[in-house]
């Protein structure tokens, strides 16, 4: 018997199950609670996210009844493709890293589904990915060592004591991306819309800006064990 039910909701209700069980299982067993107290630790987090979208996909496999319409081509390839970089997304966050995994992801999300019904160009799709990676990552760095610099000369003496305070050095990084989406939206996102390519500058500044400020808000904020994998600096 054919089950009346859409297929998107209940492979990513599946998606979610397993990976709830793949952080249950994995090697990262001390909390950041342990460490620092009154902290959300390494897989609380992850784990309740995973509850949260079993459940809201599990509502939407119930209560959703597919349309009696047919699925067409483009429909069908851009489903498998979301699941397979889903997938691979799980299994590649800890050896390559949170900001290498989520950015290539956001920014593919991006740009594909943004550009639904257009004509699409792999050297845009491609080079926009390469390009946005490559800012994303220098400017984690650059974040990283700003906030690890402020935070020895604060533990040392030479600036005020609130500087090592893990909470304003969070504040810093917060400002810093917000500046940095500011300032590359008025400059090099404005080039290459006057270029014909605006849906590959704003997939690129939506990437960069969503990644840094997760890794600020979960990270910095909250001490969550994100993935640092090749980045581990």
């Amino acid at each position: 018997m054919k089950l009346n039910v859409k297929p998107m909701p209940a492979v990513m209700m599946v998606l979610s199950a397993l990976y709830f069980f793949y952080v249950l299982t994995s090697e990262d067993t001390v909390l950041s609670a342990d460490a620092v107290g009154g902290d959300p630790g390494g897989k609380v987090l992850p784990m309740a996210m995973a509850v949260f979208m079993f459940i809201g996909f599990l509502y939407l496999t119930v209560k959703e009844r597919p349309e009696k319409t047919e699925v067409n081509s483009e429909t069908r390839r851009l489903f498998l493709l979301t699941l397979i970089l889903s997938v691979a997304y799980i299994f590649l966050i800890r050896p390559v890293g949170f900001v290498i995994t989520s950015t290539v992801l956001v920014f593919w999300l991006e740009y594909i589904y943004t550009t639904i019904g257009e004509e699409r160009s792999r050297k845009q799709l491609a080079g926009g990915m390469a390009g946005t990676l490559g800012i994303t990552v220098a400017f984690y760095v650059v974040m990283r060592m700003i906030t690890k610099t402020l935070l020895r000369l604060g533990g040392s003496g030479a600036l005020p004591g609130i500087f090592a305070v893990t909470t304003f050095e969070a504040c810093i990084s917060f400002v810093y991306v917000a500046v940095l989406s500011v300032v590359l939206n008025k400059t090099l996102c404005r080039r290459l819309a006057g270029r014909g390519l605006k849906r590959v500058s704003c997939a690129g500044l939506l990437t960069m800006t969503t990644v840094l400020f997760l890794y600020v808000v979960f990270k910095q904020f909250f001490n969550v064990n994100l993935a640092p994998g090749i980045l581990n600096i």
